[in-house]
């Protein structure tokens, strides 16, 4: 799945010089479960950028398959991130505008998708996430937990090869941490997803197959999570994963009445939003000096890092 070599990312601003990542090898295998621990500006979401196609390092590599991340164009990067890559993040970066089934769509607009089908899937996907009776609701009217599953869905949606996930739980109380951890362990392990997820939390990293530790930019292996030893089943691809919505559970009405929808459709407010760049740099002290453009349309690509290394 990921091969980096010899991964460094520099940054910097004036005089100052800050190694957010030094000489880094990693290997991560196809239907692994990874957590990514360390300080605040240790590197973390810095990592995670490079995973995510978000940006690219100062030197070496980082194989996405036979993809090399690092050398790949603007645009075939655009393409990797719309259709091979979904990104969680602790701020769930929904579009307020928007309902939770039109959240969820708009991942797969990049993809030319037609509408009905968009819709199916996006309905499919929230009623894996147990959203069905809150398809209508637009993030106001959810709860942290709720969005969060929203992002999940939205980031699913596309049947990605990876997901990645920088702080999902940090912005949630205990039981609802507990939750959403459960929710991606399930569907790490029901549908062979390689999952990533960068946390301060060591209850949450626990529960990976495979601990890393990361500290000024340096990787090292801490250990074994409480799944080392469970296998999660084959990667199930886009007509397997997608193609039964009838089977999930069916949207009802929401408990609560709804805010109307406005006639804007889920392109014309995608069209609307402003680009928004990564921002891995920003605890680090230092601002980007080369940012990948990220499409407004993949909303998860653009979201600003959560513990801000």
């Amino acid at each position: 799945m990921y091969k980096l070599t010899g991964v460094s990312k520099t940054y910097s601003n004036g005089k100052k010089r800050v190694d957010a990542l030094q000489e880094v090898d990693l290997t991560i295998d196809d239907g692994q479960l990874v957590a990514i621990q360390g300080p605040t500006g240790g590197g973390k979401s810095t990592l995670l950028q490079m995973l995510g196609a978000l940006d690219r390092p100062t030197a070496g590599s980082v194989l996405l398959g036979d993809q090399d991340l690092a050398r790949a164009s603007a645009a075939r990067l655009t393409k990797l991130r719309a259709s091979e890559v979904g990104i969680v993040f602790q701020g769930f970066n929904l579009i307020p505008t928007l309902t939770a089934q039109e959240n969820v769509e708009a991942a797969l607009v990049p993809l030319g998708i037609r509408k009905a089908q968009r819709r199916e899937r996006a309905a499919a996907a929230l009623a894996s996430v147990g959203l069905a009776d809150r398809a209508a609701h637009r993030p106001a009217e959810l709860s942290g937990g709720q969005q969060q599953r929203v992002a999940i869905a939205r980031a699913l949606v596309k049947s990605p090869k990876v997901l990645l996930a920088d702080e999902p739980t940090g912005n949630l109380d205990e039981e609802t941490r507990d939750e959403i951890v459960a929710l991606l362990e399930g569907l790490w392990r029901d549908q062979g997803l390689t999952l990533v997820i960068v946390t301060h939390d060591s209850q949450v990293a626990s529960r990976a197959q495979r601990r890393l530790q990361l500290t000024r930019g340096k990787l090292r292996e801490a250990g074994p999570g409480k799944n080392a030893a469970t296998r999660p089943a084959p990667a199930a691809d886009e007509a397997t994963t997608w193609s039964r919505p009838a089977e999930r559970t069916a949207v009802e009405p929401a408990a609560v009445e709804p805010a109307a929808v406005e006639p804007a459709t889920v392109e014309a407010v995608i069209a609307e939003a402003a680009p928004v760049e990564p921002a891995a740099a920003e605890a680090d002290g230092v601002a980007l000096s080369e940012p990948v453009a990220a499409e407004p349309a993949a909303v998860e690509a653009g979201q600003e890092t959560s513990d801000n290394d």
